[in-house]
């Protein structure tokens, strides 16, 4: 797998617009390596995103493309590799819009047959476990 990630754009792009759009996507989406990339300012950056609709909707696409591989990585980490910290610090952060947010604590466990059992846990009832099984030896 390369680095390289396609991403389709539309009419209506400058040929310098298109190759910050092709850093953009490269450099993960960091505005600041993209427009030294192709040797524009970050006011440049945000003329066009305010002023072009084509532009303005390729970087947002980009954004997507990107959130893409980090859902793909995260999925790799935690269903091939069971790495339950990538789910429990990471996937809230970077895909709160596609329904992480409001993960507390995730176990995974059942792991026979390449099946994975995921438990949410919420932080609040796993404290009101814990002190009860700590009453409960005294």
């Amino acid at each position: 797998m390369t680095n390289e990630l396609p991403i389709l754009i539309g009419d209506g792009l400058s040929d310098k617009q298109i190759k910050f759009i092709n850093k953009y996507v490269n450099s993960y989406c960091n505005v600041s390596k993209a427009c030294k990339a192709v040797d524009i300012s970050r006011q440049t950056f945000y003329a066009w995103s305010k002023e072009a609709d084509t532009f303005r909707e390729a970087v947002e696409q980009a954004k997507e493309a990107l959130k893409d591989r980090w859902e793909d990585e995260i999925n790799k980490q935690v269903f091939e590799d069971r790495n339950p910290v990538v789910l429990n610090k990471f996937a809230p952060m970077v895909l709160r819009d596609r329904g992480y947010a409001d993960i507390k604590d995730v176990n995974l466990s059942g792991q026979q047959d390449n099946n994975v059992v995921i438990t949410v846990v919420d932080s609040v009832v796993h404290e009101e476990i814990e002190e009860e099984e700590q009453r409960v030896e005294h």
